[in-house]
């Protein structure tokens, strides 16, 4: 029977290996996890790591997000709930992009979404899912395989990058993206109150939950510039990503600098590609693009994203994340 590493126990000082049988009968079935680590953080946690390839460098200045650590939240502590929305509010109010750094550094999901292994065991190989082809969402083509299938892919990924030294940009990857997170793992991962109980003192938008999407893929996946109408807690579970923020457009038409829509793009993404512009076909971008944002997600960190700012997502290795979009 095959075992695989699902979390480190610093009592140990070694991997713990759950048989999959036993893992399946035992853990899948019923709607908790349990948990098989320490709250101590062990030398071998995923926040004590850094990615192994920088990000391709902006052609022009960019800014630090704003950020507190919160490494000591507890999503089911009612008061840590209200911690959690009086340090959001002010940016919430004000529009601003914010880090809420190690937010999830407890959750289940840092420990289990690493492994492939788990997935397959918790959705299953023969699952169906949406995956894009290509270098982006907007120039790629979008097909339906089997989880398995994808996994297999992510191997071979993980295992080429192993291999590699430096980053070698693909043309074209295959990105689950924009799919319904799977409701086998959504017990993994708690959703904060502010997003989704509108009955709730939390003042933070009406606490309507909209959706909440899992994001999985190789290094390079690529989400180009564009904005969501709803405001968006973006969750990094494994690996690391940098992401680029702008605010919501105000210019003129004439001063349009991310051209949305053009070049029969939807109207909320740019025609233009951000980390390698065409100044002649898209003057604008280098003349009027307001200073962005720039901020590299680790494991555990979670980014606010106010509605209609402006954000290209790069991944800089293997990247599981999840995103939360409410009203």
């Amino acid at each position: 029977m095959k075992s695989v590493p699902i979390c480190h126990k610093r009592t140990l000082k070694c991997s713990v290996l759950i048989d999959i049988t036993s893992f399946c009968n035992n853990t899948l079935s019923c709607g908790r996890r349990c948990r098989f680590f320490s709250s101590v953080l062990p030398e071998s946690h995923p926040f004590n790591s850094s990615p192994k390839i920088s990000p391709p460098v902006y052609h022009g200045e960019t800014r630090s997000v704003p950020m507190k650590l919160l490494h000591h939240i507890q999503m089911k502590n009612k008061d840590h709930q209200h911690e959690l929305a009086n340090t959001l509010r002010p940016y919430f109010q004000s529009r601003t992009p914010y880090l809420l750094r190690h937010l999830y550094c407890n959750s289940d999901a840092i420990y289990y979404w690493k492994s492939l292994e788990y997935w397959r065991v918790a959705v299953g190989n023969h699952t169906n899912v949406e995956v894009e082809v290509g270098k982006t969402y907007n120039i790629s083509e979008r097909i339906t395989m089997k989880f398995g299938d994808y996994l297999d892919y992510l191997s071979l990924c993980i295992e080429q990058d192993s291999n590699e030294s430096t980053d070698t940009a693909a043309e074209e990857v295959a990105y689950l993206a924009q799919n319904e997170l799977f409701p086998q793992v959504m017990d993994d991962i708690e959703i904060p109150s502010l997003c989704c109980e509108p009955n709730a003192s939390y003042n933070i938008g009406q606490g309507k939950l909209y959706h909440t999407m899992l994001w999985m893929g190789p290094r390079n996946t690529v989400s180009p510039l564009h904005y969501d109408p709803l405001d968006n807690l973006l969750i990094q579970v494994t690996g690391w990503k940098r992401v680029l923020l702008f605010p919501a457009s105000k210019t003129t038409e004439l001063q349009q600098w991310h051209y949305g829509g053009a070049d029969g793009n939807q109207y909320n993404t740019s025609a233009v590609d951000i980390e390698s512009p065409d100044n002649e076909k898209y003057p604008n971008f280098t003349l009027f693009a307001p200073i962005p944002f720039e901020c590299v997600l680790g494991p555990g960190d979670a980014l606010y994203i106010p509605k209609r700012w402006w954000h290209h997502v790069r991944s800089l290795e293997f990247s599981v994340s999840t995103n939360i979009w409410w009203r």
